[in-house]
């Protein structure tokens, strides 16, 4: 049974005077009084010979509540979404943990319920869709991709925005305004890339000028620029962007977060617009596919080093080598003329034979370039 309630403080420090003389019994006083031993105890805990009041009542109320949000930890909340009205719930507290190192950030659901009771209404991309499947190289520079993220008016001109990504951490290692998608700005582009953060071991880009396709017409300059200074080449398969998927899902980013947001007066605004972003985006912004990290924690430079000297090269003693004519890209074997490519022209190729009659292999360094049949010559 329960205490005496109209003598209840009284009581209870009579309990504990008796129960602290020398030979008592804790059991029997229990009896006496009407309380278990476990009631006993507990105020023998919290007895204090200077302080009754530690004998009072105390509150049933948690001392704390995870769902409850403090006012500061709500107002941050707010503050970093109208920042960053494009982040959800789940970003938000990926950022929370990374960036303000405390032990008091709230649950997921609890922003959640944050955001609604403030009235922030969090934009979308309704067009993205969870990746059912993600591949990726397992270190930083094994592969790059790049694209041209069509273009749009400016003020003065038009603007082709490319963008270049790491293939492992999806960090941002260019993100340049360009006047124009020529092979020379391109080329700028990406040694301004190399000097900064190295070379990688492969790039992998889409059919679309400058870099084209590997096909019958053969690599372009772009890219047998890049193959001489040892970084090789693929292609996505036609139609399929999907082979670039990492660079294609940071355009729908990019357009979300910054390029629908106002009309820009030429690239060089829009540049600095780009730097912006991009350190947010690279150091700040929680990526979903990386656990709640931003890409610079997975991300490290090469170790390979730009520079201006082009690979040296030799081809094996028991190949032919022919020189690609300067003008059209042609060479010849026995007489006839065939295509290899105007992005070659000036440079030497090896004639290697394959196992199918009048048939040849054309390799330009150590990269296949196409089969000939020697009966489909020009002449």
């Amino acid at each position: 049974m329960p205490w005496n309630q109209v003598e209840l403080m009284d009581q209870r420090e009579e309990f504990i005077k008796k129960v602290l003389l020398p030979g008592s019994n804790i059991s029997m006083l229990c009896k006496h009084y009407r309380i278990s031993r476990k009631t006993a105890y507990k105020w023998l805990s919290r007895y204090d010979v200077n302080d009754l009041s530690t004998l009072a009542d105390q509150s049933k109320r948690p001392k704390r509540s995870p769902n409850k949000v403090i006012d500061e930890i709500e107002r941050v909340v707010v503050a970093i979404h109208k920042k960053n009205p494009y982040w959800g719930a789940r970003k938000l507290h990926n950022y929370l943990l990374n960036k303000e190192l405390r032990t008091d950030i709230p649950s997921i659901s609890t922003i959640a319920r944050c955001l609604k009771r403030n009235g922030c209404e969090i934009i979308k991309n309704h067009k993205s869709q969870p990746a059912t499947g993600r591949f990726e190289r397992s270190q930083p520079n094994m592969l790059w991709q790049m694209d041209f993220k069509g273009s749009f008016m400016t003020h003065s001109h038009r603007c082709f925005p490319l963008s270049i990504i790491d293939d492992y951490s999806r960090y941002s290692v260019g993100l340049s305004a360009c006047k124009n998608e020529r092979r020379e700005t391109v080329k700028s582009r990406l040694i301004a890339c190399f000097k900064v953060y190295g070379m990688p071991d492969q790039i992998n880009v889409d059919n679309g000028n400058p870099w084209g396709n590997i096909g019958s017409d053969g690599p372009t300059q772009l890219v047998v620029w890049l193959m001489k200074h040892g970084v090789r080449v693929t292609h996505s398969s036609p139609y399929h962007p999907q082979t670039n998927g990492k660079v294609e899902r940071f355009h729908r980013t990019l357009k979300l977060e910054l390029l629908h947001k106002k009309m820009y007066t030429h690239c060089e605004e829009l540049q600095k617009a780009f730097d912006q972003w991009l350190h947010i985006y690279n150091y700040e912004r929680p990526h979903d596919a990386l656990g709640g990290q931003p890409p610079s924690t997975r991300y490290a430079c090469s170790h390979r080093c730009y520079s201006e000297n082009l690979m040296s090269y030799e081809y094996d003693a028991g190949d032919e080598v022919r020189k690609v004519h300067s003008e059209n890209g042609l060479i010849r074997i026995k007489g006839k003329r065939y295509r290899v490519g105007k992005g070659l022209s000036g440079e030497h190729v090896a004639i290697k034979a394959t196992d199918q009659e009048n048939e040849v292999s054309v390799f330009f360094m150590d990269y296949f370039i196409k089969r000939i049949n020697l009966r489909e010559g020009l002449d």
